[in-house]
């Protein structure tokens, strides 16, 4: 049974951005977003799925987020997927972290109890003091 209901009450369809579809600016769902085409800019969605061949380049805030395509920037999510295909070169804050054997991670990766905890005690920006890790599964 699907529980998703938009502000009519009715069933929310997700939205897909195709391969073809290329945006600069933000881009924000109360819903399910599904990228396969290029975004430069801020990324809001309820369940983000970033497809193989996709790309954002940006912020991305979701409560779901699951990534098989290319993520530059700074990821925030309850629950993140980085999947095989992964290509991601961000730092993420997070619930849950899962990352499927031969994706590629760099950056750095903060667990937090919640979202919410982690927007209220957000550190000050500081230099970073030792190089991002670089995480490869074969």
């Amino acid at each position: 049974m699907d529980t998703r209901r938009n502000h009519s009450g009715r069933s929310a369809t997700p939205s897909i951005l195709s391969s073809d579809v290329k945006i600069e600016g933000d881009v924000v769902s109360e819903g399910e977003l599904h990228i396969s085409g290029s975004i430069k800019g801020d990324v809001v969605a309820k369940k983000l799925i970033l497809a193989e061949g996709g790309s954002v380049t940006g912020t991305v805030e979701a409560d779901v987020a699951v990534i098989a395509g290319n993520l530059a920037g700074r990821l925030t999510a309850t629950s993140v997927t980085l999947a095989a295909t992964a290509h991601v070169v961000a730092d993420i804050v997070h619930v849950s972290l899962l990352i499927e054997q031969g994706a590629v991670f760099e950056g750095f990766s903060r667990r937090v109890d919640t979202i919410e905890a982690a927007a209220d005690d957000a550190p000050s920006p500081q230099p970073r003091l030792s190089p991002p890790t670089l995480v490869e599964s074969a």
